[in-house]
């Protein structure tokens, strides 16, 4: 039983720091966005830190919600869109 106590968590710290990740690359963005400064390198980790996650998430390796996947394209739609001019 602890065992399974044990691994549980690890698989929960797994998620939380892939999309804790995920959360700090699209703040830096924004913060970068904010003040109007270069902001290319924090929307490549970002999209790359995304992309990732969404890549697991639908091979079934990270157990996301719908909702959160949702959210994580939804963002990443929006950044790859204002890179892209």
């Amino acid at each position: 039983m602890d065992e399974n106590i044990v691994e549980l968590n690890i698989a929960i710290g797994g998620i939380s720091k892939e999309l804790l990740d995920v959360q700090k690359a699209l703040e830096a963005y924004r913060e970068k966005q904010k003040r109007k400064e270069v902001i290319d390198e924090e929307a490549i980790t970002f999209v790359t830190k995304a992309e990732l996650v969404i890549e697991k998430a639908e091979k079934g390796e990270l157990p996301l919600t719908p909702d959160q996947i949702r959210r994580i394209k939804s963002n990443l739609v929006k950044i790859l869109t204002k890179i892209k001019r």
